[in-house]
């Protein structure tokens, strides 16, 4: 068979087979602008739906003119629209990671540190400390994001999430705390114990059979005059124990609806589904007086893979506060809110500044578990009044 022949001949055997078909181009949009806004409709003036991460890549289902947007609006779900002033149509395909991103073995999205000195200095590189030319001062105690450290004229100098530069000296790395809570299976028979060192009885009263470590996860049976029954049979002082007083599901939240009750006095978290419990935790909620944790039932207005935090408008504050990227906020009554407190190991203690203050990995359990979930790829969603959200319910 002559060579043309022989190519004609492979290329039909080729296409009966189905194997000359060429990769098919997929074109999506990719998010150009950090945090770009998601929209019920193709207007700017339409209620918000969330926001989408830099970089992420959507398919999209629908191009149209609109209003607000100096170019197109892109559909990339029912009632999910950006505006292409945001985004650039791109032949790639989609890629949508889940915001914040958490390595292996860690359990905080970013490198944390917070300023050790007041009146730190901040500079858009580090050769301008010679003439002390700098970005910006920060206040003892606020927090930022560091991406890398850098070596210059013989001092170690931090990257900060901006684009600025810090002394390493200057900065004390925050950790985050290892407390975690208990997933449950239906009831609430956990507690924890309040102090390191209580000590538990064979029986009311009775002899002492060991002392129990701060915080230690315990099951209970039953209270009685004061004592608690723990399941292994021994007994230990209630007031010892930070325990979830029960209450039904409140009025106005959905048979099978999910919601947080918040217990001030006893510090304690419960996640239930109806009637159902599934997560409890120690939480810190606000101090007493003009910082409380606001009581009451709330629901859920917006949750955020992150979000700065900071009351640097407060004139009559001793101390003012601003900390980069607290990561798994769900704000439920103005700016108070659940989120990741990598800042202090206090669980079980009032401390906040009204939010309700969760270990790293409760706050990122409680916001993966809370209704509506956050679609991959975006980085805050709103939502509707016609879908399932959580209900947060404060009470002391």
């Amino acid at each position: 068979m002559r060579p043309l022949a022989l190519a004609l001949a492979l290329a039909a055997l080729a296409a009966t087979l189905g194997t000359n078909a060429q990769p098919r181009v997929v074109q999506t949009i990719e998010v150009r602008h950090a945090d770009a806004a998601v929209y019920l409709a193709p207007r700017a003036d339409a209620p918000r739906r969330g926001t989408l991460a830099l970089g992420a890549r959507f398919p999209f289902r629908a191009r149209v003119a609109g209003e607000g947007c100096p170019t197109d609006w892109f559909a990339i779900d029912d009632a999910a629209w950006v505006c292409g002033h945001h985004v650039e149509v791109v032949r790639a395909a989609p890629e949508r990671p889940t915001v914040p991103t958490v390595a292996e073995g860690h359990h905080l999205p970013y490198d944390y540190a917070f300023v050790a000195f007041d009146g730190t200095r901040t500079f858009t590189h580090p050769r301008d400390a010679y003439t002390d030319d700098y970005y910006a001062a920060l206040g003892e105690g606020f927090g930022i994001v560091v991406t890398g450290f850098e070596r210059h004229g013989g001092t170690r100098w931090a990257r900060t999430l901006r684009g600025l530069y810090v002394e390493a000296d200057s900065l004390r790395m925050a950790r985050g705390s290892d407390f975690v809570g208990v997933p449950l299976e239906g009831t609430m028979d956990v507690a924890w114990v309040r102090r390191g060192g209580a000590t538990l009885h064979d029986r009311r009263g009775g002899r002492v059979v060991r002392r129990a470590g701060h915080r230690e996860v315990v099951r209970t049976r039953r209270t009685d005059r004061g004592w608690t029954e723990l399941t292994d049979g021994s007994w230990v002082r209630t007031r010892n124990l930070h325990a979830w007083r029960p209450t039904e599901p409140p009025d106005g939240v959905p048979t099978d609806g999910t919601w947080i009750d918040i217990d001030v006095r006893e510090q304690v978290l419960v996640f239930s589904r109806g009637a159902r419990a599934l997560y409890a935790t120690l939480v810190s909620t606000g101090r007493a007086g003009r910082t409380a944790t606001p009581p009451g039932l709330h629901r859920t207005w917006v949750k955020l893979a992150y979000s700065d935090m900071d009351d640097l408008e407060r004139v009559d504050a001793e101390h003012n506060y601003a900390i980069e990227r607290v990561p798994w906020v769900q704000y439920f009554e103005g700016s108070n809110g659940l989120h990741a407190a990598f800042w202090h190991d206090d669980f079980g203690r009032r401390r906040s500044h009204g939010c309700v203050n969760l270990a790293p990995r409760d706050a990122r359990a409680l916001y993966e578990l809370s209704e509506p979930a956050v679609p991959p790829g975006w980085t805050a969603i709103f939502p509707r009044e016609d879908e399932p959200t959580t209900y947060v319910n404060v009470r002391d």
